[in-house]
Formats: structure tokens, C-alpha cells, sequence
């Protein structure tokens, strides 16, 4: 039933027109209030019709008093009986303070709400976007969006970063927050400050920027359209090779032009640059309207090759040239539970910094729900168990996963042709 649930949701979810966004919050002491507010009139400027959110509240009022807390705004609080209405909003904004590196309780509870929308992949292939706020600077700034993401990546959410799409995030001439991943406000340690003029403006950025992103990724396409698409990786063993090639089998049945970039495990070093491709397939990669990595972990990230291969795109970082691109990401480990996540969630640093829209499968894939036997594969994306000597091959199950994400997310960036 859940299978049926699934299949269902992903051809209902995305809905054509104007693009109908929930900005969803928590404020304790107004931050992230003050923040929503900008969200809000970027998305509106960037056309989008708004409706705004609190969630609940977790502590008492005379808890609430205690720590000095203002009254709450206006706003609708989203209680456990509107949960079925999300699946109306063609995206999602969500903002929350920090507590010690991560989202608060309070919000964590409301997500915590949704397991009913899980289990019938009612948010899956929904974009959504993050802002946040922290009493000090490095106290959460980037980990707390991070760390979100596994939220949207459980649902099979899209996550679409800022990255450096705002010049403003590169200001060193006073202290603000903001980073590639969304707006931030410093509310200080005492939670005295409140958001500057600056980090207001980067937050109706995020809105403008999201309400652009949102309609790309719904809506119907173009017809008949054929993404251009690079399958890129690297591979020690075979096991990401033959990964790949079943992603491509996916991707070719959804209609894909593919092109496959296989990486060489050799780092080169030339005036006092790494390198693993020449130059030119790097600056060929704006050409292509979405991408797939594929690595092996190491140590539960990334390998040196691909990073080596990311650190190679710095010119195009700076000039903005992947910003929108839609990304997913394949894998292999030696053990289970040895990198099959991590190395897909780090990997997203590489992806953010770019500005690019992370693409999970979710659980779009049944397969993926199967305990009847030893495999790899999560939300964020197939992989494959390689066995610590590497002399464990992909099973059928893992394969048939590679092609479901190759299918399931040419679709989606197809949304994105228009």
C-alpha cells in the first residue's frame, strides 16, 4: 500500500501556475519572526503567493515568562489537524533558531507531526528552503541547516540552498549572518540583538531566490523535453561504475541525453594545482541542466578524486555558473552503516556552496524499505555494500534503486525545462 501511496504522490505533488509557498517558523524572542516577515515579501516580489505559520508551542507560558519571552505574533500556529493542507503548497520555507548546533524542539516536534505525510509520500519531490539564527557566530550558522536537511531528505524534499547567489553574503565589512545554505540572523548570546539591516536583506533575497527556484521545479515543462544530463564519478573497484550505469539505464527511460564523466584515480599536480580532468570539462559543466555524483566513501565522506574534481570548480563558483542546477548523489561503502548517508550528506557542503537544488529519492523506492535482505541505498540515494576487501559486487536490489533514482530524478529536472 505504501508503494501505491508513493506512485501516487509523485506525479500529484507539483502542482503549474503560481507558485504557492508556506513559510513555516518558530520564534521564541522574534528573530526568526523578523525574518519570516523578509522571507515573505521576497517571495511575494519573486510572484509567489504566501501564507505564513508558527508552530506550536512546546513550553508553558510560565516557562515562557521565565526566560523573557515576548508574546507570540499573529500568525496561524499550524496544528496537528492542518498537516493534511501542506501537500496543497507547491513549496516550503522553514526558519527556526538553534539549540546547540541544531533546529529546536519545537520545531523538531512539529516535523516529528508528519509521519502520516511520510508514509504516503505527500512531500516527496516538494523544493524546500531553510533560514535560522544563533546567539553567537559559528554557534550554528551552517550545522543547523545542515543537519535539517535530513528532515527534507526523509520526505524526498528538494533542498534548495542560497549559495552565493546574494553578494551580500561576502561582506567582511561588518558582522552578519547568512550563509550559502540560507539568512541568518546574530541575535547575540543574551538574545539582545536583533536582525540587521544586512541580514534582512539577505533573507528577501532567499525569498526572490526561492520564489524563482520553486516555480522552475514544478509545474509541467517543456514538453517532450530532453535534459542534458552528466553522470560524474569515480571509481576504485567497479562498484560506483556499475552503479552508474544502471542511474544512466533510469535516467535514459525518463528521456535523458547522457553524458558520463568517469574520473581517474590519479590527482595530478601542475603549478601548484590538483587536478583530476582538464580544464575543459569543467567549464563545459554549465551546458548540462543537471548532474549526478557517484563516489565511494572514505572514512564517511567523499573521496579524494571527487573532491579533488569539486575543488577544480572554483572558477565557476565564483562566477555563479551552477547556481539552479539540480544534483543527486550514488555512493558505495565497505560496511553497512559505514558511510551509505554521511557520504551523501557531506557531499551536500559541495552542492550548497554552489548554489545547486539537492535532489534525494526519499522513499519514493520501496525497495529501499526492504529487510528481507543485507543492501545499501537510503533517502539520499542509491549505493551499494562493496564488503571491506571490495569483493562484494551490487546485488539486483541495489541496482534496480540506481535506476529508480536515475528515472525518478531525470523527472524532476525535467520539471525545470521550461
Amino acid at each position: 500500500w505504501l508503494k501505491d501511496h508513493l506512485i501516487v504522490a509523485v506525479r500529484t505533488n507539483l502542482q503549474p501556475g503560481m507558485a504557492k509557498v508556506a513559510v513555516i517558523y518558530y520564534s521564541m524572542y522574534g528573530h526568526i519572526k523578523t525574518m519570516a516577515d523578509e522571507v515573505k515579501k521576497g517571495l511575494e516580489a519573486g510572484g509567489a503567493e504566501v501564507t505564513m505559520f508558527q508552530v506550536p508551542e512546546t513550553l508553558s507560558e510560565e516557562v515562557l515568562k521565565k526566560m523573557g519571552a515576548p508574546p507570540k505574533s499573529s500568525d496561524t500556529v499550524i496544528d496537528h489537524s492542518m498537516l493534511d493542507k501542506l501537500p496543497e503548497f507547491t513549496g516550503f520555507i522553514f526558519g527556526f533558531p538553534t539549540r546547540f548546533g541544531m533546529m529546536c524542539a519545537q520545531f523538531k516536534a512539529f516535523l516529528d507531526g508528519t509521519g502520516g505525510l511520510w508514509m504516503a509520500g505527500k512531500l516527496a519531490g516538494k523544493p524546500a528552503s531553510i533560514f535560522t539564527s544563533t546567539g553567537t557566530q559559528g554557534g550554528g550558522v551552517e550545522t543547523t541547516i545542515l543537519t535539517a536537511v535530513t528532515q527534507l531528505t526523509h520526505h524526498g524534499m528538494l533542498f534548495v540552498p542560497m549559495g552565493y547567489s546574494t553578494q551580500d553574503i561576502l561582506n567582511l565589512d561588518e558582522m552578519h549572518g547568512s550563509s550559502p545554505y540560507g539568512a541568518h540572523a546574530f541575535a547575540g548570546p543574551d538574545g539582545s540583538r536583533q536582525p540587521s539591516a544586512l541580514e534582512k536583506k539577505i533573507a528577501t533575497h532567499q525569498g526572490a531566490h526561492c520564489a524563482a527556484m520553486f516555480k522552475k521545479f514544478t509545474g509541467a515543462g517543456c514538453a517532450g523535453a530532453k535534459p542534458k544530463i552528466a553522470i560524474i564519478f569515480f571509481s576504485a573497484y567497479g562498484h560506483v561504475k556499475t552503479l552508474s550505469e544502471s542511474v544512466k539505464k533510469g535516467a535514459e527511460s525518463s528521456g535523458a541525453e547522457i553524458t558520463v564523466i568517469e574520473l581517474p584515480g590519479k590527482i595530478t599536480t601542475a603549478d601548484g594545482k590538483n587536478s583530476v580532468v582538464d580544464q575543459s570539462v569543467i567549464e563545459s559543466l554549465p551546458n548540462y541542466d543537471g548532474f549526478f555524483f557517484g563516489s565511494p566513501t572514505r572514512f564517511g565522506m567523499m573521496s579524494s578524486i571527487m573532491k579533488t574534481f569539486f575543488d577544480q570548480t572554483a572558477g565557476l563558483w565564483m562566477a555563479g555558473k551552477l547556481v539552479g542546477k539540480p544534483v543527486s548523489f550514488f555512493t558505495s561503502t565497505g560496511t553497512q552503516g559505514g558511510g551509505t548517508e554521511t557520504t551523501a550528506m557531506t557531499a551536500l557542503t559541495q552542492f550548497t556552496h554552489h548554489g545547486m537544488v539537492h535532489i534525494p529519492i526519499g522513499y519514493t523506492c520501496q525497495d529501499i524499505l526492504d529487510n528481507s535482505s543485507m543492501h545499501g541505498c537510503s533517502p539520499w540515494g542509491a549505493s551499494t555494500l562493496a564488503g571491506a576487501d571490495g569483493s562484494r559486487q551490487p546485488s539486483e536490489l541495489e541496482l534496480k534503486v540506481a535506476t529508480h533514482q536515475g528515472a525518478y530524478v531525470t523527472n524532476l529536472m525535467k520539471k525545470s525545462l521550461k
